[in-house]
């Protein structure tokens, strides 16, 4: 299933017409979290089960520390479960 027409400003460094709803869902839930506005995301958890996001958010490590915090207070899910508020963005040997 191909995503939304609307939806490529969200998508500018792809080939919108390459990018499948379910198969690219990982892809485009931390894009969409991390981007969206509310209509946006009334569409994402319209398409996509809770889980499914649950369990992007607890992998990702492209999304944002703000946003991941938001999302893990919405759906109750403790800091330590998540990806990106567990780790540093940046390898140590950056600092």
């Amino acid at each position: 299933m191909p995503i939304p027409e609307r939806l490529r400003p969200f998508f500018w460094d792809v080939d919108i017409s390459t990018v499948d709803v379910y198969k690219h869902k990982r892809f485009i839930i931390e894009r969409l979290l991390k981007y969206g506005t509310s209509e946006e995301i009334k569409w994402l958890l319209k398409t996509y089960q809770d889980s499914d996001i649950i369990e992007t958010l607890k992998i990702s490590k492209n999304i944002d520390r703000k946003t991941a915090n938001y999302w893990a207070l919405h759906y109750g899910i403790k800091k330590e479960e998540v990806a990106c508020l567990r780790e540093p963005l940046m390898q140590t040997c950056f600092y």
